[in-house]
């Protein structure tokens, strides 16, 4: 696990060019991807959390039950936010600073077969 390398890779998330992108955002998996205990993803999560706390202030942080519920009455909710229903059920978004962007950082912990995985993603798309 090395949080220096899942900075600098959030940083050019946040700096690449969203009008050459085929996707309103863009989004990378964090850490080693395979954790041999789940608890050891959320311990990472915590500590990016922190130092991205400490250079951008508090995240917000939200459930995706909302969401859910609004795709399950047949509303159109905007990627990555849709997307990040089926991933994860907590988030959490900062405004990137003289950007507009948001990053938003989540436990992929969905997937009841799988090991959860830690997904970070950047777009222009505010939370609906």
């Amino acid at each position: 696990m090395d949080i220096a390398k899942d900075l600098a890779l959030i940083d050019q998330l946040c700096a690449r060019d969203f009008r050459a992108a085929h996707a309103p955002y863009h989004a990378a998996w964090l850490g080693p991807g395979d954790w041999p205990d789940a608890r050891d993803c959320y311990a990472y999560e915590a500590a990016l959390v922190e130092r991205l706390t400490q250079r951008w202030g508090a995240s917000d942080r939200w459930g995706t039950v909302t969401l859910v519920e609004r795709i399950a009455r047949g509303e159109v909710i905007p990627e990555p936010w849709a997307m990040l229903t089926a991933l994860a059920i907590d988030v959490r978004t900062w405004v990137v600073p003289g950007t507009g962007r948001r990053l938003t950082v989540a436990v992929a912990d969905r997937d009841e077969v799988n090991q959860p995985r830690l997904w970070a993603g950047v777009t222009e798309t505010a939370p609906p």
